[in-house]
């Protein structure tokens, strides 16, 4: 006895069974064909050359050499020395023992030119006979003998002017300034050159270095002031 096979209720759509496409030879061949490596040498984009310099300035260097530096200290030097320009910044002052002195108006740091020492230069054997005269006449001394290259030298300043360097009283224990040699445009100056801080209204004061038997005689406070 046949069974009637049950029907499916109608939906209003017809369906429609679409078979699959069949693969083709060259997608086969590509299923089975492994993938290709790529290269790992790419090539690199070219970059144009550039110098450093289009992009940023050339920094110069600002930095004085220790020859310029040198240069500049010796012609400032020079400019002071020649215009005797620290003579209006000192002032002459009264000591009741010493006598004349010099005072500064302004400070002095260690090392700079304070003055020079101006007079009459002449070479040691004039000197000395200069020397031999006025000990007759009972002057004081000012001559300041010194030597440079292996020459020896007098600065006579004696006669007065208006030149301070030589009423600078002497110390041996508490000088703030030293003697110095320098050469200007050929010449040789004697000069004070700041031993220590030196602060206004300070009275100035150099060792004279005098150590001879007959002079620490005559004045024997060389040796305690």
């Amino acid at each position: 006895m046949k069974v009637a096979a049950a029907k499916k209720p109608a939906t209003g759509k017809k369906s429609r069974v679409v078979a699959a496409p069949s693969p083709s030879t060259s997608d086969v061949e590509n299923a089975n064909t492994p993938p290709t490596k790529k290269s790992s040498k790419a090539k690199k984009p070219v970059v144009a050359s550039h110098k450093i310099t289009e992009f940023f300035h050339v920094r110069r260097s600002t930095r004085k050499t220790g020859k310029q530096i040198k240069l500049e200290a010796h012609e400032n030097l020079r400019d002071l020395v020649l215009n005797k320009s620290n003579e209006a910044i000192l002032e002459i002052y009264l000591d009741a023992v010493k006598g004349r002195g010099i005072k500064t108006t302004v400070n002095f740091s260690k090392g700079d030119f304070v003055l020079e020492y101006i007079g009459n230069m002449m070479e040691y054997s004039e000197a000395k006979t200069v020397e031999e005269a006025y000990s007759h006449e009972e002057v004081g001394s000012y001559m300041y003998f010194f030597e440079h290259k292996n020459k020896k030298w007098c600065i006579d300043a004696t006669a007065e002017s208006p030149f301070k360097g030589r009423l600078i009283n002497h110390s041996v224990l508490r000088p703030n300034l030293k003697t110095k040699v320098v050469e200007i445009d050929g010449r040789h100056h004697l000069i004070f050159v700041a031993l220590r801080e030196i602060e206004v209204g300070e009275e100035l004061l150099y060792d004279y270095g005098d150590r001879s038997a007959e002079t620490l005689a005559n004045n024997p406070w060389l040796l305690n002031t």
